[in-house]
């Protein structure tokens, strides 16, 4: 038997494409955003140097993304075509998986989750597109789509492609076997499937690809290292509410994940309201996955708290809300007449609405990374090399943008610099062991790839033609010797300090903002070295003072320069206003860390107020 799994009105669905076709626009828009950062910047890199697909880990699901953008490489479209193409790829995969539940399986309400899934808690995660969590997910869904309409399973060729789909799903991402398991479950409890025999066979079938793919997996790769639940289980009990993994995650809840709380609430609601056995275990199912699957990252990331690859971690949860929302909720309200019809698309309307702007105003630390890069670029274009090594301490000290980690850098700067034309190309690698790739980077035929030295005549000159010249270290070392640097610096009084900006007058108490600063050295006194492997190096520094120079109560913020300054520099600063009203003087200066002030100062009158 086919059960109905379409809506009322064809609102619902309407509404999640129009979605969708917003998620596509936003993919276009922002294609650099997406494709010119981090993991797939560095696997553009790897299709233009391999012509082949780079598929790690065995998760097979990213070749639907990688072909298309691979076959764009060795057609030798232009970058930025292929940058555009890999971005909007991962939108055009979903939209595909959307329109095959919605209109060839007529499974509308799964549809609606597939758009729920990249709208309704993580909006992080859209700018970070590669990873397979969320495209395992959506093949997910797609099997679910096709087996919640049959009740009980029926042996046919349609069912058996389905089953297809299971090797897939677990070879796709570890830790998809969990929101899989939590489908099966919730599904068994809604259409009773307690005698269905062969609906049992996608949970065996799937234990056994789980258990396959734990084997398959080397000692030692990355995938062995990061199984890390079970040692930190007991490694930090029973203090798992203390770790920064967690409190992190409270905060998400309170903010980004704020359907996440509100959901679980309606939804415990609802069961309730109900009293009978089976929607109190749907409810008891939630919950324990929600729970479960959130102690689970925390405990398993408790090392590792970057916000964006938590929340791609955290993507299962939208699952276990979305889909009893979906599938008993919505229906709910649409069966309260014609009110709750309008109802029900109204509340979707509203939540897209509100969540695809969200996710739009997210753009904002990635915009800014990639105007970084940019403006780094645009600087270092005054030297021959157009190959620079950089120190990571260096690199957006202040974490102000969304550049970490900063392992991608020389990926990034070469698929930004080379959009236009391959000539223009520019690479920055950032390392700690600056030293050994400065002596690697000193001879012309060796290329520094983000994981090692390579020979430069692995780089695709199609896409990437560079000069036959050496490394150039960008953060070098003021002197230490302390006689050595009172001299320079009193050779360095001539250094300027600017606003681009016209500061404000008036600050709230405690608040954080930041300012754009631009340094100037003269030409004499070129450059500002911006090393930090001494004692003493050289930062910027902004302090509040009280009148007559007391101390305010806040502490100052310190930042080393971005690197050694010959051209104007102009870097963003981040101030920290003193948590008790009055009038101050902002001082941006100068300093030797742990040594003493600079005679180079730019100061202006704040008044803090309540």
């Amino acid at each position: 038997m086919l059960l109905s799994k379409q809506y009322a009105t064809r609102w619902p669905v309407l509404l999640g494409l129009l979605a969708m076709l917003v998620l596509a626009a936003l993919a276009w828009h922002f294609y650099l955003e997406r494709a010119a950062y981090y993991d797939l910047a560095w696997h553009t890199y790897v299709y233009t140097k391999t012509q082949a697909l780079y598929v790690q880990n065995r998760r097979f699901v990213a070749i639907v993304t990688q072909w298309p953008t691979l076959t764009a490489v060795r057609m030798g479209l232009p970058l930025d075509q292929v940058l555009r193409l890999y971005s909007m790829m991962f939108v055009g995969f979903y939209l595909a998986i959307f329109l095959a539940c919605a209109y060839w399986l007529r499974n509308e309400a799964v549809a609606l989750v597939v758009v729920l899934l990249f709208v309704l808690l993580s909006t992080r995660a859209f700018y970070w597109a590669q990873s397979e969590m969320p495209q395992t997910l959506v093949v997910l869904l797609l099997f679910y789509a096709g087996i919640s309409r049959q009740a009980p399973i029926q042996l046919k060729f349609s069912t058996l492609a389905l089953a297809a789909l299971v090797p897939v799903i677990i070879f796709g991402y570890p830790i998809a076997i969990i929101p899989f398991m939590f489908l099966w479950l919730y599904d068994w409890l809604l259409n009773k499937r307690f005698r269905d025999k062969p609906y049992y066979g996608f949970l065996v079938l799937a234990f056994l690809m789980y258990g396959l793919r734990a084997m398959l997996i080397p000692a030692g790769s990355y995938e062995d290292t990061q199984m890390t639940f079970k040692p930190n289980l007991i490694r930090f009990f029973p203090h798992y509410l203390s770790l920064e993994s967690f409190d992190i995650f409270r905060r998400l809840c309170a903010r980004n994940f704020i359907a996440l709380p509100l959901s679980v609430v309606v939804l415990t609601v609802f069961y309730l309201r109900q009293r009978n056995w089976l929607a109190t275990l749907r409810l008891g199912l939630v919950w324990a996955f929600v729970g479960g699957y959130a102690f689970i990252t925390i405990v398993t990331r408790a090392d590792y708290t970057e916000v964006t690859y938590l929340e791609n971690l955290l993507f299962p949860l939208t699952i276990f809300i979305a889909v009893p929302l979906a599938m008993e909720v919505l229906p709910a309200l649409e069966r309260a007449g014609t009110r709750g019809k309008w109802l029900a698309a109204g509340l979707v309307g509203l939540v897209l609405t509100v969540r695809l702007g969200v996710l739009w105003y997210q753009h904002i630390p990635y915009t800014a990374y990639q105007q970084w890069l940019r403006q780094l670029l645009a600087y270092t274009r005054q030297f021959p090399e157009r190959k620079y090594l950089m120190y990571p301490d260096n690199v957006d000290p202040q974490t102000l943008r969304a550049g970490w980690p900063w392992w991608a850098i020389p990926s990034e700067t070469m698929v930004l610099s080379a959009r236009h034309s391959p000539d223009s190309v520019q690479t920055v690698r950032v390392d700690w062991s600056i030293d050994y790739l400065a002596e690697q980077g000193a001879n012309p035929a060796n290329f520094l790839e983000p994981f090692g030295v390579e020979p430069a005549s692995t780089v695709s000159p199609v896409y990437f033609r560079f000069p036959q010249t050496p490394y150039r270290v960008i953060n070098s070392n003021p002197p230490q010797d302390t006689v050595a640097l009172n001299a320079y610096i009193k050779a360095h009084r001539g250094v300027q300090l600017a606003l681009l900006d016209s500061l404000p007058t008036t600050i709230k108490v405690g608040e954080q903002t930041t300012i754009p600063v631009e340094v100037r050295v003269p030409e004499q006194l070129r450059p500002l070295h911006s090393g930090t492997r001494v004692d003493h190096p050289t930062l910027v520094r902004t302090v509040f003072f009280k009148p007559h120079d007391w101390p305010s109560d806040t502490a100052p913020v310190e930042a080393p320069l971005e690197v050694d300054v010959w051209q104007p520099w102009q870097q963003t600063l981040r101030i920290q206003a003193p948590q008790q009203p009055g009038q101050y003087i902002l001082d941006i200066g100068l300093i030797s860390r742990n040594y003493r002030t600079w005679p180079v100062h730019l100061r202006r009158t704040i008044t803090v107020t309540e």
